[in-house]
């Protein structure tokens, strides 16, 4: 799940992290990052709860904030929103995105939907696939529905399309993994065999206001190191 935060306070805690990505021994204290940032001390407080929330540092009453040094080394976290190239760079590889398929449908029903959009409803259907370093990687078909007559350019990020094709600036998604076996139709085109073990993914991003912006499905071959599904939980004793 994804919640959007106001552009200041993201610039704030990207701040910080610059901060613990070149110390990762030590972070300042409340008084020095607000220093350091410019920041006011409720600012850099609050910037500190979200860290804390994601994984980044643990914090306890009366003692210096811990870092979590296993964080460089987790790979992908699937509890933050990510777009698959930058992931792949991240990691150290290089990113290959083919559209496979982009068309507008309007849904019927009928077996191999995901969704829970009403039928009737006229959406932008894509396939992208993404290549590490030219190895088929993941496979994505993403619904989006459309409330505009826009230009859309099926290359864009699923959350950007949303934006520009209804209007919805998504501030959370929801996920549901399954272990499949890959079907024959999608074992062709990421050039694997019908049957291979594989993680799916099915995603809804909607608006604070409950709309709809996109729904996806997605599945993965095995990943190369720094590209695994990661999730940090928070552990109180």
């Amino acid at each position: 799940m994804t919640v959007k935060r106001s552009p200041d306070q993201d610039a704030l805690i990207d701040r910080i992290r610059t901060l613990w990505e070149v110390d990762a021994e030590a972070l300042p204290s409340e008084p020095r990052l607000a220093e350091l940032t410019g920041a006011s001390r409720n600012s850099v407080r609050e910037a500190l709860i979200r860290l804390e929330e994601r994984g980044y540092v643990h914090r306890t009453q009366g003692a210096r904030t811990s870092l979590n040094r296993r964080l460089p080394g987790v790979g992908r976290r699937i509890d933050e929103q990510f777009d698959h190239s930058l992931s792949i760079r991240a990691a150290g590889y290089e990113p290959t995105l083919d559209v496979v398929a982009a068309e507008r449908i309007t849904l019927a029903p009928g077996e191999g939907r995901y969704d829970d959009l009403p039928d009737g409803t006229e959406v932008l259907r894509t396939r992208k696939m993404w290549r590490v370093d030219g190895a088929p990687y993941a496979l994505a078909e993403d619904m989006v529905p459309l409330t505009r007559a826009t230009d859309l350019d099926p290359h864009r990020p699923v959350f950007d399309l949303a934006e520009a094709a209804n209007g919805v600036r998504v501030a959370w998604e929801t996920m549901w993994i399954d272990a499949i076996a890959l079907d024959a139709e999608r074992a062709a085109i990421l050039d694997a065999e019908p049957g291979t073990p594989v993680i799916e993914m099915t995603y809804c991003g909607y608006g604070a206001d409950d709309a709809i912006g996109y729904w996806s499905r997605e599945v993965q071959l095995s990943a190369p190191a720094g590209l695994r599904n990661a999730l940090i939980r928070r552990v109180r004793s």
